[in-house]
């Protein structure tokens, strides 16, 4: 290993150690709401080293008050530092479940960002975002964009077969059936859609979530008995889990 190549491991250690410290302290600063909110509203692309100071006031948000408030939230939701996104997230997760502060989030800039959100990069946001879904208020209006997204992962994978994308947006497929399981929707045109062409893709976690998505929907509706007959047939131990409660 060369001099330069130590040195800069070196650099990088300290850098660690530095952010490392400087976070603890910011964990002691005590943050009135003014601050906190002013802090929020300093632009990351301009002032980036903001971003771990930005983490910690959002995590210690205690509630919030406005809509105002709530959009500065869900701003940071998406196109931020994944440090701040999962904050966020985090954040969002639980004033979601509190009718007091829920209210403030439901609005169709919010439920955008939200179905923005279920397709991160880190799966903890997704895990976290796909969670509160159920006390989405405007149902029709996010099931409606999300089967639109599904349209586009679609036509995404078709395009990318064999290519190094096709794993990621696999993964947004996933997370795309998590979130629909997640809203209970009806058995309708659209979801038929989705089911039919989930049942062309063969890689297992994808039968995996189209057999989850079944196993919560009526088995007396004809497309999902026979996507149930389809699935029961498979040899994946994953997907036979949830076959096995339909017999």
């Amino acid at each position: 290993m060369s001099a330069y190549v130590i040195l800069e491991t070196m650099n990088d250690e300290v850098q660690i150690l530095n952010e490392i410290e400087k976070a603890a302290e910011l964990c002691e600063k005590e943050y009135t709401r003014s601050e906190i909110f002013a802090l929020l509203e300093i632009d990351s692309a301009v002032n980036p080293e903001m971003d771990i100071e930005k983490q910690i006031c959002i995590l210690k948000l205690a509630d919030i008050r406005s809509v105002a408030e709530a959009d500065i939230l869900i701003h940071h939701l998406t196109g931020h530092h994944g440090l701040i996104r999962e904050a966020c997230a985090q954040k969002i997760n639980d004033f979601f479940k509190t009718e007091e502060f829920a209210k403030f989030f439901q609005n169709q800039k919010t439920y955008d960002s939200l179905l923005k959100a279920v397709n991160d990069i880190n799966p903890n946001i997704c895990r976290l975002i796909v969670e509160i879904l159920p006390y989405v208020e405007d149902k029709n209006y996010f099931l409606n964009n999300l089967y639109e997204r599904f349209q586009v992962i679609f036509d995404e994978l078709e395009k990318l077969k064999r290519s190094n994308w096709y794993t990621k947006k696999l993964f947004n497929l996933y997370w795309g059936l998590e979130a629909l399981n997640s809203m209970c929707p009806p058995c309708d045109e659209k979801l038929k859609s989705v089911i039919e062409q989930c049942l062309k893709i063969r890689e297992y976690t994808i039968r995996e979530k189209t057999a989850m998505l079944l196993s919560n929907l009526d088995d007396k509706v004809e497309f999902v008995k026979k996507a149930r007959e389809e699935l029961s047939k498979d040899t994946n131990y994953y997907v036979l889990r949830y076959a096995k409660q339909w017999s």
